[in-house]
């Protein structure tokens, strides 16, 4: 059959609205006629086609064997079945049995609703990760902005599942430091974009080594962050002088961080001895520690009248960690 066809759009005679076209032979063989012949309707909404479709059997080549099968199918009907044998002959391509995932290439929908969420990303993870298709997306405008689409996506689905984490580890009364430290090593972000990344360096001379540093995004200086369990009260009331001072775990914090900010600041003036892209100048330090879940205004107030009254070092809880990446997630959302 030829690839290419030329095709007369005719008026008939009886019907002003429609036209027509001669007879498309699909199949002509010594035991059977198949042709299909295409109408054109007009409608307000645009011209619509409704094929008919002929098929009778022969005998010995010449005569027709009983009535012919004759039916018509309207436009919504043609278009479901080019949609169903495009994907069809889709999937005969494969050549293999199993469950095929079949992506429209028209714009006009994916067919993804109600699947397996995991099943529809195991099919699609070859295509995204194919170069060849990624550059012709990049290419055409509205590949380009899918892409931009789909990576913002993903980084959004990645910022609520290390929120989802952080709020079931502290809900779920995880009290493990090593929990929070490998969790604040993955998702540096939750500091905030006043810091670019988090350095792999931990160690910052013999002896001494931090929880974190952290690159600021103004200047690449370092900074510290250091962790502690999320069991460990952060403040506590004087009720004779009715005033709010720092528990004994957040002394010995601020204590330790004391001494980090001196030893880095000297031995990172121009660069750790091993590791000269770390640099650090007058750094700072946030410590986090204990919960506020319960807190009222009152609590919160003295805790920032407190870090007030420090100098290089700021006091927070992981509850205020937890509210601090809710909030970045919610900007980004727009």
């Amino acid at each position: 059959m030829a690839d290419e066809r030329q095709v007369s759009r005719k008026q008939s005679q009886s019907q002003q609205r429609v036209s027509f076209t001669d007879p498309i032979l699909i199949k002509n063989t010594e035991g059977l006629h198949f042709e299909v012949l295409l109408q054109y309707i007009k409608r307000s909404a645009g011209d619509q086609i409704a094929p008919k479709l002929i098929y009778y059997k022969r005998a010995q080549g010449a005569f027709r064997v009983g009535f012919p099968v004759e039916f018509t199918l309207q436009h919504d009907e043609a278009k479901e079945l080019k949609r169903v044998l495009e994907e069809g002959l889709a999937v005969a391509e494969s050549s293999q049995d199993g469950d095929f995932l079949v992506l429209r290439l028209d714009g006009t929908g994916t067919g993804l609703s109600g699947r397996d969420p995991k099943a529809v990303g195991k099919a699609i993870a070859p295509l995204v990760a194919n170069e060849d298709v990624l550059r012709a997306l990049a290419d055409t405008e509205d590949g380009a902005e899918l892409l931009r689409g789909v990576q913002s996506s993903v980084r959004l689905t990645e910022l609520s599942l290390a929120i989802g984490e952080l709020r079931s580890n502290l809900q779920g009364s995880v009290t493990a430091e090593q929990a929070y430290q490998e969790w604040c090593e993955r998702h540096g972000w939750v500091f905030g974009n006043v810091y670019a990344m988090r350095d792999e360096v931990r160690t910052i001379a013999i002896g001494d080594s931090v929880d974190g540093l952290l690159e600021q995004t103004a200047n690449g200086f370092r900074d510290i962050f250091e962790l502690k369990r999320p069991d460990m009260e952060p403040m506590k009331y004087d009720r004779t002088h009715k005033s709010y001072y720092w528990s004994r775990d957040v002394s010995m914090a601020i204590g330790q961080c004391h001494r980090y900010l001196d030893v880095l600041h000297e031995a990172a003036a121009n660069g750790l001895r091993d590791h000269r892209e770390v640099v650090a100048y007058h750094p700072r330090a946030v410590i986090i520690i204990g919960r506020s879940n319960d807190w009222d205004e009152e609590w919160n107030r003295a805790l920032h009248g407190l870090n007030a009254r420090l100098h290089g070092i700021s006091v927070m809880t992981y509850d205020h960690l937890l509210a601090q990446a809710e909030q970045l997630l919610k900007t980004l959302q727009g």
